[in-house]
């Protein structure tokens, strides 16, 4: 039986995120908020999982350079590839801001281990361009109604 590739698509992510919850949920449960966190971080470097994820897209896709532009078109591709709704807020040369009401990695409870998404995208951003920093002003995982990040590239 052959089956569509959008329910294909649609039961992995579904599978992706539910897994990413789980996991982060019970190491937050056994270890705490800090040990979690931390071997979230190092699983993500592991063998650079999420550089090489990264750098998978920009390839596939022809994102060339690292500026902001580049980045936020990357940014785009992610948020389609994982079911992510996005709103930009701010795009120029130094920085952009984005809102995102929608997103199927949220981990709202408990808020301790929020600051999960802030290492995930710092790992992206940074195999994007060295010196490019982000920061999430307002985190649904933190209990926000939605999040806003916002990166820049510094001189």
């Amino acid at each position: 039986m052959g089956l569509p590739w959008e329910l294909k698509c649609k039961f992995a992510r579904g599978q992706l995120t539910t897994l990413f919850k789980g996991v982060l949920h019970l190491l937050n449960e056994r270890f705490g908020s800090v040990i979690a966190l931390e071997i979230a971080e190092e699983l993500w470097k592991y063998k650079d999982r999420i550089k090489n994820m990264t750098n998978t897209l920009k390839d596939v896709f022809k994102i060339e350079g690292n500026d902001i532009e580049a980045i936020v078109n990357w940014w785009n591709l992610w948020f389609e590839h994982v079911g992510i709704e996005a709103t930009w807020l701010e795009v120029t040369s130094k920085i952009a801001r984005w809102k995102i009401n929608v997103c199927p990695w949220s981990t709202p409870d408990p808020e301790d281990i929020s600051g999960w998404c802030v290492i995930f995208c710092s790992v992206i951003i940074k195999t994007l361009n060295p010196k490019a920093t982000i920061e999430r002003p307002k985190g649904m995982c933190a209990g926000d109604p939605y999040c806003e990040h916002v990166m820049r590239i510094e001189e």
